[in-house]
Order: structure tokens, then sequence, then C-alpha cells
């Protein structure tokens, strides 16, 4: 029976699945021929998903994926807490490179600081803290966000903001900002060259969510003296495999969501 039991469950699945991703609906014999099922076992499994919803029997005899889905999609989303989700692999990152592992989010302008992991090293303690707010030209963070925005998107949050020299290393020309999200494009990840804070340099990704959206990003960040690009370069795959991990916790499959594509 329990055996039974999975294999009918399984099934529903396949069919909802089938639904789901089929916008004009499929009838009875398509779905048959694709999964090999018998047409009563479809019937009688498509009958059950309608009585609760999640199928919609139109009166063509074509079956499509029901509005229940999308009401329990909205429920997960409102009770996705992104920081509970993205603690225990921010802090295996920090673990395992032994530097600062920092997550922000998208807010206005700006943004803000929601979780930090700190080094292990402790000897030098970075300005960043919970709660911190960051034009998002000067970091790695926000600048990874940005580069998820379409073209107009990114010049008009660079015409609407106010461009301040944190150190000698901000960037605060257009064009100079430009090539810069350009760039991130390209390789899929930014980097804070001491722009945010003199004697820090990151590197960050954007982390989109199922609808390839971004409102998140996570950084790795160190003192110059740690922070060569050798380093960088052998930091970017540890980080992309976190960001990825937090990303499909939130329904994102990185490998068909990138910058390149998203813009």
């Amino acid at each position: 029976m329990e055996k039974g039991g999975v294999q009918s469950l399984d099934r529903a699945f396949t069919l909802l699945e089938l639904l789901c991703k089929s916008p004009g609906g499929m009838a009875i014999h398509q779905i048959t021929e694709l999964t090999g099922l018998h047409k009563s076992t479809v019937h009688r499994m498509l009958t059950a998903m309608a009585e609760r919803g999640y199928v919609r029997k139109m009166g063509d005899g074509v079956y499509r994926a029901g509005m229940r889905i999308c009401e329990l999609s909205d429920y997960v989303q409102q009770n996705l807490d992104v920081v509970e989700l993205a603690r225990e692999p921010m802090e295996r990152l920090s673990r395992r490179t032994g530097e600062t592992v920092h997550l922000v989010e998208w807010d206005g302008n700006e943004v803000v600081y929601i979780y930090k992991v700190e080094s292990i090293h402790g000897a030098i303690r970075m300005v960043s803290r919970i709660g911190m707010r960051r034009p998002m030209y000067c970091t790695g963070m926000g600048k990874a966000i940005l580069a998820f925005q379409s073209d107009s998107k990114v010049v008009d949050y660079w015409k609407g903001t106010e461009h301040e020299s944190y150190t000698a290393h901000t960037i605060v020309r257009q064009e100079a900002f430009l090539r810069e999200i350009h760039e991130i494009r390209c390789q899929g990840y930014a980097l804070d060259n001491e722009e945010n804070e003199l004697g820090v340099r990151c590197v960050a990704a954007a982390i989109p969510d199922w609808q390839g959206n971004v409102s998140h990003a996570l950084s790795i960040s160190a003192p110059i003296s740690r922070m060569t690009d050798e380093r960088i370069n052998a930091l970017v795959p540890e980080l992309m495999e976190v960001r990825n991990e937090i990303a499909s916790y939130l329904g994102a499959d990185c490998k068909s969501i990138t910058p390149e594509t998203k813009y």
C-alpha cells in the first residue's frame, strides 16, 4: 500500500507539472501519450485534482492548471525568510573561506545589510553592520543587483542618485559605471575594489528568485592584503556555489538565469 501510494503521488505530480508547463492545456489523450499512463488512471487523477482546484476542465475537454497553484505560491512567497534560508549557507561559506560574508536587500536606491558573518581572523573589523545602508553604485552587492536590471533602469538609477566619493576608488562617472555593469553581466559577479571602504575588497553575486527577479545579493569581503586577484579567482566558485544554493531555496535555476539573459 505504501509503495502504491507513493507511486500514485508521483504520477499526480507528473500530471500537474505537465499542465503547469502547457499554456494551452492538454487533453487526456495527449497526457496518456506523453506519460504512458492508462486513460482511466489519468482521468481519475485529474478528477481528484479538479475537485481541489489544482486543475480545471474546460468546455472542450482540455485540462489546465488551476488557480489553487497560484494561491499556494503566494503563501510560499509571503512566508519566505531570506535571512533564515541564507544563514547556514553563509556561515558555511565563511568557515570555508575564513572571510566575512554579507547579505543585503535592495531598498530604493540603496542596499541594506540584513545579515553578516564575521571573519574568523577578527583582527580587522569592517564598518559594515546589520541595518547599515549604502548606495548601490559603490558596493559590489549593489552593482551585482543592478546588473540584473535593464539598461534604461540602470541609467535611471544613476541619474537619480547623488554620487559621493567614499574613497579615491569610488566610481563617480556614468560611462565608467556603465562599463562596470556590462563587465558584471559578462562575468556573472561583481567586485568592490575599495570603492566603499578603503583597504577592503569584495566579490559579490546577485541572488535571483523563481521569476528571475533580484532583490538580494551575497558577498565575500576581506582586507586587500588577503584579497588579491588570484584569491578572488579562487573564491568565485565558492561564492557562486552558495549563491546558487540560496537561490534554489527561492525557486531559481541559476543555470538559466544570469545577468546577461535577464536584462
